[in-house]
Parts: C-alpha cells; sequence; structure tokens
C-alpha cells in the first residue's frame, strides 16, 4: 500500500483529513499527524515546540525513510514544501491544496509578520469565540460554512477545542510571515505537483498558477463550487486526484 501522510491547516487537526479517507476507502490509508498547537498537541506551551525544524521532525517522524505522496493544506501545506525541497528524494507525489510558498518579497513579509503578531496578540486578549468570529469573514472560507450541519458540525467542535496560547505560537513561529519564502526554490521540485485550489480562492488561484510556472513537474485543478477548503468541502475531488495520482506514479 503506497504511503499517504497529510498535513493539516491552521486551526485544523489530522482529523480534518477524516472525509477525505472515507472517500478513498480502504485502498490507501492516511496518515496525518498534528501540529505543535492543534489537535492532541494543543496543550503545548513551550516557543520551542514551535520552531520549522519541530514541525518537519513531526513530518519526518510520519514519513519515516520511506517514499511517500505528501498532501499539505494551507499551512499545511508550506511545511510539505519545505520539507519536500528538504527530502526531494522521498517524494512520490507532492499535493498542495490552497498553499503558497510563503511572500515573494522583504516588504510583503514585513506587512505580514505584523499582521500575524497582531493577530495573536488578538487571540490571546480576546480569546477563542472572538478570533473565530474574525477569521470566518474570510470570503473564501464561505463555501466551507455552507456544509450542512451533519457535515460542518464536527469541524467547528474540533476548532473549539483550541488553546489561545498554542494558536498564537503557532502563528508567531511559522505563519507565512514567519517562514522563509520558498520561491526562489521552486525550480528544485523535479518531482510531480499537484496544485488543487477551490474556485471561489482566487487568491490562491492565482498564486497557484505562480507556482506553477516555476514546478518542472507541476499540474493545477480547480474544483468547482469549493473555497479554500477543498478536502474538507469536495473529499470526494480529492480523492479521485488522489487516486489518479497513485495510479500514475
Amino acid at each position: 500500500m503506497p504511503k499517504v501522510v497529510a498535513l493539516h491547516g491552521f486551526t485544523g487537526s489530522g482529523q480534518d483529513f477524516g472525509p477525505l479517507q472515507e472517500s478513498l476507502g480502504k485502498s490507501v490509508e492516511i496518515l496525518a499527524p498534528d501540529f505543535p498547537g492543534h489537535g492532541s498537541k494543543a496543550h503545548l506551551h513551550r516557543k520551542e515546540d514551535y520552531s520549522l525544524d519541530a514541525h518537519l521532525k513531526t513530518i519526518s517522524d510520519v514519513v519515516k525513510k520511506d517514499p511517500v505522496t505528501l498532501i499539505g493544506y494551507s499551512m499545511g501545506g508550506r511545511l510539505a514544501l519545505h520539507w519536500a525541497l528538504a527530502n526531494p528524494s522521498q517524494i512520490q507525489r507532492l499535493i498542495l491544496i490552497g498553499a503558497s510558498p510563503g511572500l515573494a518579497s522583504p516588504e510583503e513579509q514585513s506587512e505580514r509578520v505584523r499582521g500575524d503578531l497582531a493577530l495573536a496578540n488578538f487571540i490571546r486578549t480576546q480569546g477563542l469565540d472572538a478570533f473565530f468570529k474574525y477569521w470566518n469573514t474570510k470570503t473564501f472560507f464561505k463555501p466551507l460554512l455552507s456544509l450542512p450541519p451533519e457535515k460542518l458540525d464536527p469541524i467547528l467542535e474540533r476548532r473549539k477545542r483550541n488553546q489561545p496560547e498554542a494558536l498564537a505560537l503557532s502563528l508567531e513561529n511559522i505563519g507565512t510571515g514567519a517562514l522563509p519564502s520558498l520561491w526562489h526554490r521552486l525550480s528544485e521540485c523535479r518531482f510531480p505537483v499537484e496544485l488543487i485550489v477551490g474556485e471561489h480562492d482566487d487568491k490562491f488561484i492565482q498564486i497557484a498558477y505562480r507556482m506553477g510556472e516555476k514546478m518542472p513537474r507541476s499540474r493545477i485543478s480547480v474544483i468547482e463550487k469549493c473555497g479554500h477548503s477543498v478536502h474538507l468541502e469536495s473529499p470526494q475531488d480529492v480523492a479521485s486526484l488522489l487516486n489518479s495520482n497513485l495510479k500514475n506514479r
């Protein structure tokens, strides 16, 4: 059985890939670890647990020395790209969902760092209810929040179990502004790359096409009626792409 490892986004957990696992059935098993400050590791409040190296070790501990299909969503996509570039010989295929390689210019990065620090402070001082009230107003989350209650409620309940300090530490240490840009290294991705975006996620559609121009073996898939969280909004479409990728590897 091929090894498939999936990496969740900010405020999420490995359980977010449950719907994708259900769509795949028993032919493929997804291994989906929790990152520091999320899911089973929401209790971690030491800054040293949130370094980029600590996150990459989380991935390495699951992948081990095996060849892998690596899936990453948003924050998990940034981390997946960092890991893949550090371990290219182990990547059979890289699948990035609503992800970016960071910010292209120092000015953009500085501005984002300020924004992430302000948001981290907001989470600490105002708490999770106020944070999610703000976070869920982002346009690209609208399709996710329109899911029927039986699908949406478990996602929201898992997110409520996060802790403010843990999410703040995550933003401060591996937010988009905190991580080094990988735009200049995209040409090093000699392995197959699938860039998946929702049709209502305009920002990341543009990013995906810019990334695709620099990646020698990339393919872009725009999923209809979806926003940012394609694996939760339309897991069957991601499952179809993943099955196609595994057959063609």
